[in-house]
């Protein structure tokens, strides 16, 4: 039985790494859409629907999605529930002047959560398929509510990325998606990291942590891989965080 669900897991895993590196095409020179579309055996018109183009024109090293990655056929829990909470205190630090920060899309906020969560097989899966995928989009520019290739604010890069893992996500604030996570007391790469009084008061920034004290987000230079020892984000640091609950579309 051991050795099933290991070779379930080792699969999925794979699935997840090599699939983001097909999913996004980096525009090189002489390259059209319907070249792109030829080349990666898909419709002109999916292409133009999955990157939300009004227009035909493309630039140079723009990455375009050609492939809208289904990790699974049926709907499962990628969660399952932990018995205890455990919060992180943020650290204190001198006041610092800030650097020009973003605004995220207000959004309705939801009921907060009240537990941590345990990650199953498939929840490991998505985080490294989401990792793999969120490193291909560095470089794309900020873009205010943006959750396309064209442009990302914060919130709407998580939305983006996990959409894309397959998961059933709805496109919220990140002031939102915070009340539907919990604090993890040992993060792991792929959990959520949160911040507060970035550009307004209460929880206002959020990220995806990779590890050895650093996360990607959608900022103010776009998307970016950034350090939590950095003065201004320890300053702002609240916790590391894991969704509740969500499930394979």
């Amino acid at each position: 039985m051991f050795k099933k669900v290991l070779i379930v897991t080792v699969l999925l895993v794979t699935f997840a790494s090599s699939a983001s590196a097909n999913t996004l095409y980096e525009v090189k020179k002489g390259d059209t859409l319907t070249k792109i579309a030829k080349i990666n055996k898909v419709a002109v018109n999916d292409i133009r629907a999955w990157n939300k183009l009004k227009k035909d024109n493309i630039y140079l090293k723009q990455k375009l999605v050609v492939k809208k990655p289904t990790v699974a056929s049926k709907t499962t829990n990628v969660v399952s529930t932990s018995p205890k909470i455990i919060e992180n205190t943020k650290p204190k630090q001198e006041t610092v002047v800030p650097p020009v920060q973003v605004k995220d899309e207000q959004l309705t906020i939801a009921p907060i959560a009240v537990q941590a969560m345990n990650l199953s097989t498939e929840g490991q899966a998505m985080y490294s398929f989401i990792v793999d995928f969120a490193k291909h989009l560095e470089g794309i520019p900020y873009l205010y509510a943006g959750n396309t290739v064209a442009g990302f604010d914060c919130s709407g890069f998580i939305y983006f990325l996990h959409s894309q893992a397959g998961l059933d996500i709805t496109r919220q604030s990140s002031e939102s998606y915070y009340t539907q996570t919990a604090n993890v007391a040992v993060p792991v790469v792929g959990d959520l990291v949160f911040f507060e009084n970035t550009y307004k008061q209460g929880i206002s920034h959020m990220g995806v942590y990779l590890g050895e004290n650093k996360f990607i987000h959608a900022g103010s230079k776009g998307v970016e891989v950034a350090s939590l020892e950095s003065s201004y984000w320890k300053e702002h640091f609240v916790s590391f965080n894991r969704f509740n609950s969500l499930t394979v579309k």
